[in-house]
């Protein structure tokens, strides 16, 4: 999938006219795990909450209008660029809400009119909301959102605090628990892919890190493999650094550099004017003592020193695409 096919998804979920709808889910924690609940809200809510995730959909494709450079990018190909939305595409493994953003967009409407499977302020608390689930759209033509629930979206009655609200003229106390929601994307799926758009939440989230620094750890294996470093110990020691882990998985999931004979990476780093005084080759192998000299070599795997044919320079570019010829 492009971006454009991308937009053009976004597009039409938008463009349904009466038709479109919202419905919300609370993904709770429970002893069995995280179960998705309905949550019943009135009618003339639901259409406000719609136009707000109406709008923060079109806030989404018009950053592609208005950017020529945003990009659709896989994850396993992660670079330093902020301005891009990443597809999942981590083979084997993925983070846990994944599965329930699934039960929502294969599930109808009506799998979630039995009371088991309805938000029931008797037998389920607000405090044990983990994250939302929001379906977008029409039955033939949805999406389905994620977003993370933070603390500060449950406003909770308690001892010294106080949330008051007009009352005809006056104030009165606020007798229940508030809690808050915003029409923000974290992530999104349809057609069974899945898409990041919130790169601050990537970055924070504990279980995407931890399949990063798997994927990471693998790539240090395959290194190892390649017999051209003396030792992978020192970036071992430095897979708990999410940047420099994600740039090690890149390394593993789309450096052409791996593909190249011994001899000729060896030759670049000799003959380069920065690599040759920082990545030191003793014994037919690279040595890394430093975080400098690691931090260089994955660079080097990621294909990120450039030489122009025009200005006859050389350069370091974190983020580039390949030109299609």
């Amino acid at each position: 999938m492009n971006k454009n096919d991308f937009i053009s998804k976004l597009q039409g979920v938008i463009e349904q006219g009466d038709d479109f709808q919202v419905l919300i889910y609370f993904a709770l924690n429970t002893e069995n795990g995280v179960c998705l609940k309905k949550a019943d809200i009135k009618r003339n809510v639901l259409l406000d909450i719609g136009k707000g995730y109406k709008n923060s959909i079109q806030e989404e494709i018009n950053l592609f209008t208005q950017d020529n450079e945003r990009d659709l990018l896989d994850l396993s190909s992660r670079d330093e660029r902020m301005n891009v939305v990443y597809r999942y595409d981590l083979p084997d493994e993925e983070p846990s809400f994944f599965a329930l953003m699934r039960e929502a967009y294969e599930s109808h409407d009506a799998d979630y009119f039995t009371s088991s499977k309805v938000f029931n302020f008797d037998n389920d608390k607000l405090s044990d909301i983990n994250y939302f689930i929001i379906e977008v759209g029409t039955t033939n033509n949805k999406i389905v959102i994620y977003r993370n629930n933070y603390n500060i979206n449950l406003m909770r009655q308690s001892r010294g605090r106080f949330y008051i609200s007009k009352s005809e003229t006056q104030f009165d106390l606020v007798k229940e628990d508030i809690l808050r929601l915003d029409s923000q994307i974290d992530a999104l799926m349809f057609d069974n892919e899945f898409f990041i758009t919130n790169l601050s939440y990537l970055d924070n989230n504990k279980e995407f890190a931890s399949i990063i620094i798997g994927r990471a750890s693998e790539a240090l294996t395959h290194i190892e493999e390649l017999n051209i470093v003396d030792s992978i110990e020192g970036m071992q020691e430095r897979l708990t650094e999410i940047s420099f882990a994600r740039r090690v998985m890149r390394a593993l999931d789309s450096s052409p550099i791996t593909e190249i004979p011994k001899k000729d990476i060896f030759d670049f780093v000799r003959n380069h004017d920065v690599l040759k005084n920082v990545l030191k080759i003793e014994n037919d192998k690279i040595k890394l003592p430093s975080k400098k000299s690691q931090d260089s070599f994955i660079r080097l795997l990621n294909d990120d020193f450039l030489y122009s044919k025009l200005s006859k320079r050389d350069y370091e570019s974190k983020a580039k695409n390949r030109i299609r010829r």
